[in-house]
């Protein structure tokens, strides 16, 4: 199998290791969170959310590194500009909230140089005339339903993430844990990464095409699973455990039938 450049290497091994570091962070050592990371992220709960979905980028830069067919990359981009720049977006908007003395954490000022080099470099490995290629029809054409559901998804996902941006004192009051501004804004980026990344999945002509990115959303759908179990009881308080966690299995229900119906109708091969 060819490699990819060793820029792209480099790009999606760093953002492998930043996107792996701070899941581990998030899941198992919040304690060291409050004064430590680029800011306080509250609750425990919101620590959980953001740990599952760095697990899903540690492995999304991990396929980005290895994979040389930019057909099976150009998924990417439009989610990861929307993604990045929310980050961004509330970074700016609550920059006093963050801690930026180096002495104590320089993770603030890795966070700001992360988030605007990542994007940036993305744009200049970009091969010219990718995004408008023919994909080869080697994984089968996308059934109906599942290009309906990947709309669906779309809109739902833009519908919370933009809620979470404008409006997050709205939105915490009916929210499955507790927001604050800050938190709801930074957690809004994974709505609307997704919303845009299966918005792209949806325009998609052949299987293989999206064959990658429906199993990272499978994995991030997972991880939320899992810590719906391990944090139950923040939810319980609440009583959102059943809007909140029914939601989360459904989708990811659905999803993993439609990976599966997919794969059935894979083309045979000569």
């Amino acid at each position: 199998m060819p490699w990819p450049p060793r820029t792209q290497i480099g790009w999606g091994f760093l953002g492998a290791l930043a996107a792996g570091a701070f899941s581990i962070w998030m899941f198992f050592f919040p304690d060291a969170v409050p004064g430590y990371f680029a800011w306080d992220v509250q609750p425990r709960y919101a620590q959980a959310f953001i740990g599952a979905g760095y697990l899903f980028r540690t492995v999304f830069f991990l396929y980005a590194m290895r994979q040389a067919n930019w057909l099976r990359l150009r998924w990417i981009v439009w989610g990861n500009l929307v993604f990045t720049g929310t980050l961004l977006l509330a970074t700016y908007w609550h920059i006093d909230e963050f801690t930026w003395n180096p002495f104590q954490t320089p993770v603030a000022h890795l966070w700001i140089v992360l988030y605007i080099f990542e994007p940036v470099v993305m744009l200049y490995l970009i091969p010219r005339g990718i995004m408008r290629a023919e994909p080869p029809p080697t994984g089968g054409p996308l059934l109906g339903p599942f290009r309906g559901f990947l709309v669906f998804v779309t809109g739902l996902a833009l519908m919370f993430g933009l809620l979470l941006v404008v409006n997050p004192e709205f939105a915490a009051n009916r929210w499955p844990w507790e927001l604050n501004p800050l938190d709801a804004r930074i957690v809004a980026a994974w709505f609307l990464g997704w919303a845009f990344w299966c918005g792209t999945m949806a325009y998609a002509r052949d299987w293989d095409e999206i064959r990658a990115p429906a199993a990272l959303f499978i994995l991030n759908l997972i991880a939320l699973v899992a810590t719906l179990i391990v944090f139950r009881a923040d939810f319980l308080e609440r009583g959102t455990l059943t809007s909140y966690g029914g939601g989360i299995v459904t989708v990811a229900g659905l999803m993993i039938a439609f990976f599966v119906l997919q794969e059935r109708r894979r083309p045979a091969e000569i």
